[in-house]
Formats: C-alpha cells, sequence, structure tokens
C-alpha cells in the first residue's frame, strides 16, 4: 500500500494522510519534532525552492515512509550483499531540479534462514554499505558516525563529491531490510533535514515502529503516541 499526502512545510502535528486514489484518510503524527521542523523550515527559506510542495510518501509494502519533494520512481534492482547474496531491492528516486533523492529498501528476508553466514549477512549490512560509500571515488568524507531514527539504529554520512555537490546519506536496519536514504544537494546548500530526519519503519500491521534502547542495545518497543 502506498500513501501519500501534499504538504508545503515541514511536518510538526497530526495530520491525515489520504491513500492515493481510494479516497480512504488515516490520521498519523508527522515525523520531525517541533525542533527539527522548524530547523528544515528556516533552511528551506533560506534556499532555493524548485518543488511546489513536498510529500509525505509511505509504502507499507516495504515498510517504511519518507518525506519527498513529490512523487518517486520506482524500480527493482539487485542487491549483492557483504556474503555474496543476491537480494531483491527497490530504489525510490525524485529529482528536484539539482537536488536528487533517493531511498534504497533491500529485502535480506532470503538470508535469515542460512545460518550463521546468513545471520552476519544481515548484521553487517550497515557496515557493508557503509564501507561502498567510502569506497566512491574522489569523495571527501566529511562525517561518519552512528546513527539512529525512532531508536532504530544505523550510520550516517556526508561526503563532498569531486565537482563539489554534497551527498547526505543514512543508513537503517529493521526486520531484515536495510534502508538507505540519499540525497545530493550543489555546493552549499544547507543539509537536507527534511528529507534525512523524516524516516519511518513500521511494522507488518503498518504500525510505526519506535524503540526505547539502552547502553547494551537492549531494546523496548514502546507505544507510538502519534498514533
Amino acid at each position: 500500500m502506498i500513501l501519500l499526502r501534499r504538504h508545503t512545510e515541514a511536518p510538526r502535528h497530526r495530520e491525515q494522510l489520504v491513500q492515493k486514489d481510494l479516497g480512504v484518510s488515516v490520521s498519523r503524527c508527522a515525523v520531525a519534532v517541533r525542533a527539527a521542523a522548524l530547523m528544515a523550515m528556516i533552511l528551506m527559506a533560506a534556499s532555493p525552492v524548485y518543488a511546489a510542495e513536498w510529500i509525505e510518501f509511505q509504502d507499507k509494502a516495504e515498510r517504511f515512509g519518507v518525506n519527498l519533494p513529490g512523487k518517486p520512481d520506482v524500480r527493482d534492482i539487485m542487491y549483492t550483499s557483504w556474503r555474496g547474496a543476491v537480494l531483491p531491492a527497490k530504489v525510490y528516486t525524485v529529482k528536484d531540479g539539482p537536488r536528487t533523492y533517493s531511498v534504497t529498501v533491500v529485502n535480506y528476508q532470503k538470508v535469515t534462514d542460512t545460518g550463521d553466514v546468513g545471520t552476519t549477512d544481515v548484521l553487517g549490512s550497515i557496515a557493508w554499505a557503509a564501507w561502498a560509500v567510502r569506497r566512491r571515488p574522489g569523495v571527501d568524507i566529511k562525517y561518519d558516525a552512528y546513527a539512529q531514527a525512532d531508536r532504530i539504529e544505523g550510520h550516517e554520512l556526508y561526503l563532498v563529491n569531486p565537482d563539489k555537490t554534497q551527498t547526505s546519506i543514512g543508513i537503517f536496519l529493521h526486520a531484515s531490510r536495510l534502508y538507505i536514504l540519499e540525497a545530493n544537494v550543489p555546493a552549499g546548500s544547507p543539509p537536507p533535514l527534511q528529507f534525512q530526519q523524516s524516516l519511518e519503519i513500521f511494522d507488518d500491521k503498518g504500525v510505526r515502529v519506535r524503540y526505547e534502547i539502552d547502553v547494551d542495545r537492549n531494546k523496548t518497543r514502546v507505544p507510538d503516541t502519534c498514533q
């Protein structure tokens, strides 16, 4: 199920999602907290605007949602894992003038029942994807560190490319799916916070997943109070 909701500012409050083509509405809380939303609006006001409006895009089949400047083009690819498994993946891409936003979703489910090799392949998937980014020719890595979204662990990298464009990448793993968010923007642009900080991940019932986590990585799922 794909859901789209149009908006012209960074999300802050409970709002209505409209299921495309079916006219069915379902409410949920917007992604960003108030401070992040305010920062995103300030940054957008300080930079050129290429798209008329952003949307909150959800693909419940792939269990994620993200803010994008328009409906994405979707293509199927095959992705080679650390242990050499060839896995199905989808790439969602939107171009907004000189800016490009993409989400790659890799489904590791087929390797989860292959014993220790499959287990380490899944657990090593974030590190593997980050290593592939670091190997890009000529990039200058400005930031390379731990990240989390709703306490779902991941990794972030910020790069300056040989042509001086800037790339922001977030990599997250949940329920044997790897999510790779990538934004490429012109030199001197503010960080693409409205995209990068908007990731939501859902369970198999379509409910947003949120955790509390301690220093030993013990996780406890907590209710989505935004529902």
